[in-house]
């Protein structure tokens, strides 16, 4: 077989240089390099990748590809189709599926990570263009997610996705009950279509680094992704500023830390307690692993997620969440997280309250500890049989 794999997938996309599609194409990337070149099973397979020359490629992959001699072929120099044309390629597999035109590619085996129909799922909001950095994006943001433009462009190409699926010519996986589910609703033609659901892999990364200055271990409340309005950071960030207002307190000593923000403006604009706040951009992987591991508490404040790594990776340090009781959120958190209605900052606001009283932030931090275990045996457990999944041929 000869297989190409999809690293575009896995490369910056809008305004986001690490996200959660491309951290799950990592680690399974890792995890077929490894299960072709690193373990004694006869294998019948030549691994090629697709990237974009000009688009930032972690050093990681990039290295292992140089050490096993895996072609690397740019995009921005061949097609993807002329790719797979002259490499003879039987089987493509992306870890994120695009609408681009390029990436509609006639091939033996088409396959695919189905993360949710979050282009559907989740309502307009103005906001997106307050979050957007360049002009291009700002003017995505004016039609992403408005009704027509769902119906007009997201759900045909989608559709005519889903009947491919529907007929065999191209194979799925997605990463939690509720994305299965969701797919299923919006596109009934699925509903006896096989679609295993394999949790999102994720890697036990080392803490390293130094919090920011004026900031103690377990005195800060955590939020990440800040660039993007959907994670619902802002909404997040006036319930604690409400909270320190009506405390009339001075000198409150928590604090909260958002990370990933590209627009600090759009939070700062809206707070009396600046002095509580510390807006931080994009962080390496070991350094927001820190920031985990010493958060008082994490918030999710999400309005939509197809699995949901961020609550996972502060439960791994007995760190307890408070999280939207939307989308796969309650399915991957279990019992382990206060959940709240996202669209509420009352309830925002009241679960900080709540992760302040003694009692039940110990609860919590114990519940963390036994849901990262049990949802670490399932992601291990579950990233097998993606990498057997991808390498196994379409027997139809």
């Amino acid at each position: 077989m000869n297989f190409l794999f999809n690293l575009v997938a896995v490369q910056p996309i809008h305004s986001a240089k690490f996200h959660g599609g491309g951290s799950y194409g990592e680690v399974l990337f890792r995890a077929i390099v490894k299960n072709l070149f690193e373990t004694e099973q006869p294998k019948n397979v030549r691994l090629f990748c697709a990237y974009d020359a000009k688009k930032f490629l972690h050093p990681e992959i990039a290295e292992l590809c140089k050490r096993f001699a895996i072609p690397l072929c740019d995009v921005n120099e061949k097609s993807p189709q002329m790719v797979i044309d002259e490499n003879a390629i039987d089987t493509f597999y992306t870890p994120l599926y695009s609408l681009e035109k390029k990436w509609d590619v006639q091939v033996k085996n088409f396959k695919f990570t189905w993360h949710g129909v979050r282009a559907l799922e989740i309502a307009y909001s103005p906001l997106g263009i307050s979050f957007a950095k360049s002009f291009s994006q700002k003017m995505e943001a004016l039609v992403r997610y408005r009704e027509i433009w769902k119906s007009q462009f997201y759900k045909p190409k989608y559709n005519a996705l889903a009947d491919r699926i529907a007929r065999g010519n191209v194979q799925t996986i997605t990463v939690s009950e509720h994305s299965r589910a969701s797919i299923r609703a919006f596109f009934p033609q699925l509903m006896q279509t096989e679609i295993p659901v394999f949790y999102s892999p994720m890697d036990e990364v080392s803490p390293s680094g130094k919090l920011p200055a004026g900031i103690l271990p377990k005195k800060y409340f955590l939020l990440t992704s800040g660039a993007r309005w959907e994670k619902n950071n802002l909404r997040a960030v006036r319930a604690f500023d409400d909270l320190i207002e009506s405390l009339s307190l001075q000198n409150f000593e928590y604090k909260v830390i958002v990370t990933g923000v590209t627009q600090e403006k759009v939070y700062r604009s809206h707070l009396r307690h600046p002095e509580n706040f510390v807006f931080l951009g994009y962080v390496e992987t070991e350094e927001l692993e820190m920031l985990h591991e010493n958060a008082y508490a994490f918030i999710f404040p999400s309005l939509n997620e197809g699995f949901g790594y961020p609550p996972v990776q502060s439960m791994r340090y007995g760190v307890p969440v408070a999280a939207s009781g939307t989308t796969s959120i309650p399915e991957v958190c279990g019992d382990a997280a206060i959940y709240f209605d996202p669209y509420s900052e009352s309830e925002i606001k009241n679960r900080f309250v709540q992760l302040l009283d003694p009692k039940i932030y110990h609860d919590y931090a114990e519940r963390a500890k036994r849901r990262y275990a049990q949802i670490r045996e399932r992601q291990n457990a579950d990233l097998e049989k993606a990498v057997k999944w991808c390498l196994t041929e379409n027997e139809k």
